[in-house]
């Protein structure tokens, strides 16, 4: 064997190697999975064409209409190696270029509802957008900018999905990056056109497949299609909202899975699709409570290898905290908590994804809702309860039901 031969072979012999000892260890699903992550570590990105070669790219004129389950069940975050299974699901198209006004447009579209009055512009350049907040703001109120720098971020990543626009994020670090005195840049984030994901079309309304399919949990499964199109219910989001639908075990479990439900997309050969994006496939870095007839419970969405739709009941809290939370919101009998697990903004940011999309259900579903960014005073409320670092709440009165005991825990 020639010298050149054997390093190759002893290259792809070690991988292989390293790639079944990590099978091993972490116990991957499948070969495929293997496969396709040894294949990673050789495969170069295809190169895109120079601006002036490529042709601007006919957006699918369904876009507009795509309702907010279907952008939510179809969002992923794309890049240039050419096939889904190595990392991302989405594909950029190599040969095609949004037009400045495609751009501006997708810009335009950016809008979440506020709870702080701070400086929070969304500044395009060329194909990238970057999100800033006011670098003046401290303390609690720089917590509350994180997070709805996060809404932004996830505004347009949904927008992206439902007009078929593939997107990637370009990180600037766990915290972000000062760029001034006055400004804060959290992340940036490219767009291009992208392939068709799924089959052959942008929009999916499937839930997770594959070698691992979907586990049926305690919550009854979630509806991946709705009425109400992504564009328009962006536009008229509020934090409080009054609508004429009582919540229901069904749209409650429908709020859940909005907020960070599993989605038919991989992640590096993995089944890890979700609703929100992840910084670099991390899944622990918040949670997502329920407190209702004083019992708190925390969403599962992954179970025994496999993507699932549960709650697992934690306990229950004292009458006194309980009561204290009623008196505070007095039409509310259910409450959604959001909670993260590292001092890290991007913990933050990923709340704001959450938050905005059970907004975004909550408006699709036509239910009432009362959404905040917790105070310190609140969050001493919620730690007395059982949940580590609270961040952000949304409160709901629903009719009485019990939900199923879970078959096991996370």
């Amino acid at each position: 064997m020639a010298g050149k031969d054997r390093r190759v072979f002893l290259k792809y012999g070690y991988s292989l190697g390293l790639g079944a000892m990590t099978l091993l260890f972490y116990g991957f699903p499948s070969v495929s999975e293997l496969f396709y992550r040894v294949r990673g570590r050789f495969k170069k990105p295809v190169r895109r064409q120079p601006d002036n070669m490529r042709t601007v790219a006919e957006l699918p004129p369904g876009g507009p209409l795509v309702s907010v389950e279907t952008a939510l069940n179809s969002r992923c975050t794309s890049d240039d190696n050419g096939t889904p299974e190595i990392f991302h699901w989405g594909m950029f198209d190599k040969d095609r270029k949004l037009s400045p006004e495609q751009i501006r447009n997708v810009t335009n579209l950016i809008r979440i509802p506020r709870f702080t009055r701070h400086h929070l512009p969304v500044r395009p350049r060329d194909n990238e957008i970057t999100f800033i907040i006011d670098n003046r703001a401290s303390g609690l109120r720089r917590e509350w900018l994180m997070v709805e720098s996060g809404m932004q971020q996830q505004a347009l990543g949904l927008i992206c999905s439902a007009l078929g626009i593939g997107m990637v994020f370009r990180n600037l670090g766990r915290e972000g990056t000062g760029i001034s005195d006055t400004e804060h840049a959290t992340v940036s984030i490219r767009l291009d056109p992208m392939k068709p994901a799924y089959g052959g079309d942008f929009w999916t309304r499937l839930p997770p497949a594959g070698t691992r399919p979907w586990v049926r949990g305690n919550l009854p499964d979630p509806e991946r299609k709705g009425e109400k199109p992504l564009i328009t219910s962006m536009k008229s989001l509020t934090v409080r909202g009054r609508g004429a639908e009582r919540l229901t075990e069904r749209s409650l479990s429908q709020l859940l899975w909005a907020a960070r439900g599993r989605t038919p997309h991989l992640y590096k050969s993995r089944a890890w699709g979700m609703t929100i994006p992840t910084w670099a496939g991390k899944q622990g870095i918040s949670d997502l409570f329920l407190i209702s007839d004083r019992r708190v419970s925390k969403y599962v969405n992954w179970k025994g290898n496999r993507p699932t739709h549960s709650l697992d009941t934690l306990g229950e809290t004292d009458r006194r905290p309980h009561d204290r939370l009623r008196n505070e919101f007095a039409f509310a009998n259910t409450f959604i908590v959001l909670g993260k697990n590292e001092a890290f903004a991007r913990a933050l940011w990923e709340t704001g994804y959450q938050l905005l999309n059970i907004l975004l259900q909550a408006h699709a579903l036509d239910l009432s809702w009362e959404a905040v960014l917790l105070n310190e005073t609140q969050k001493t409320l919620f730690c007395n309860m059982g949940i580590n670092s609270p961040v952000a709440l949304v409160a709901m009165r629903r009719e009485k039901w019990k939900p199923e005991k879970s078959s096991g825990h996370l």
